[in-house]
């Protein structure tokens, strides 16, 4: 019986991946799934799931010992970014790295992100966001590990969780710094289902995907749409990228996302912010894939589909 591991599945990403991984799993297949803590995982779901013969266990990336009882006899695992970003993520992805080999674990499937594969001779040349997945990509290649990594393009999820939310506090605009230019937003639910895929060996080895939307779209269209939806009537404004990060700095929003953002509306750092711009505005996401038609066999959720869930969140007029 092959042994696969989930990694984080109480998170929006690792959610999705178990109940995927559920669905698509053989008979044979032994399936673990981790959690920082039991109480993370709604208790219908925890039934749910060890009804269908899955074991759930507490690990944690910062775990080693943890890592290794979750990992031990395992085909494949998962390593699924979080959101430090930096040092902390780099060491818990060492982390996991290193007690997957040390379980004799074959493949490790990495949640990357766009722009991961960029060859720049200064780390700092690569783009704030895909920095870290640049190097954890890395520290993959050099273990001698077979692998899947899927480079998830910036979820569709996003724009009506962190984004607008801050609309009426910027005077009923968002202000933006992807210049016009369209990027093919995904939808998070996708990338779970893709990473479910490759760990049950849907994927071929040793091979890097785009995690990609059906199509590119502009944010103004984005805006528009969520505007038709709700009433909201408001103005995109598109922001050079030093004024953006004076507007923002000058209100207080953090450098970094252990910050107080207690009294903004703005919940991603400063350079993860300009960084969501900058992936679209220098056309990181304007090509798309069939990635999660192959892998999954259903075609990529369009981007009105999934904001619909978060209607209820929409700005109001």
């Amino acid at each position: 019986m092959p042994k696969f591991v989930l990694t984080g599945a109480d998170g929006n990403l690792g959610s999705v991946a178990a109940s995927y991984a559920i669905e698509i799993a053989k008979p044979d297949d032994e399936l673990t799934f981790t959690t920082y803590k039991l109480e993370a995982i709604p208790a219908a779901t925890l039934e749910l799931w060890k009804s269908k013969g899955v074991k759930v266990c507490v690990a944690s990336y910062d775990d080693t010992e943890s890592l290794k009882t979750a990992f031990a006899g395992a085909e494949a695992v998962t390593l699924v970014s979080t959101w430090l970003f930096g040092e902390g993520r780099r060491r818990q992805a060492r982390t996991a790295i290193e007690a997957a080999k040390a379980c004799g674990v074959k493949r490790i499937c990495y949640t990357s992100f766009v722009g991961a594969g960029i060859q720049a001779e200064n780390e700092e040349d690569i783009p704030f966001l895909p920095r870290d997945h640049h190097v954890i990509e890395s520290y993959i290649y050099a273990s001698g590990l077979d692998y899947n990594i899927q480079r998830n393009y910036l979820y569709a999820d996003n724009i009506p969780t962190l984004f607008a939310p801050s609309w009426k506090f910027c005077g009923d605009r968002w202000l933006t710094n992807s210049h016009g230019m369209s990027g093919a937003y995904v939808a998070r639910e996708d990338c779970g289902r893709v990473l479910a895929a490759l760990l049950l060996g849907k994927g071929e080895p040793n091979t890097v995907y785009d995690v990609t939307g059906p199509e590119a779209v502009t944010n103004e269209q984005v805006f528009n749409w969520i505007c038709s939806q709700s009433g909201y009537q408001g103005q995109m404004v598109d922001v050079p990228d030093e004024e953006l990060k004076e507007y923002w700095l000058g209100r207080g929003l953090p450098s970094d996302f252990f910050g107080d953002f207690s009294a903004l509306p703005m919940k991603l750092c400063i350079g993860d912010l300009l960084c969501c711009g900058e992936m679209v505005a220098r056309g990181f996401m304007q090509e798309t894939s069939d990635t999660v038609e192959k892998l999954t066999g259903r075609k990529p959720v369009p981007f009105q589909e999934a904001l619909l869930k978060y209607k209820d969140i929409f700005p109001r007029p």
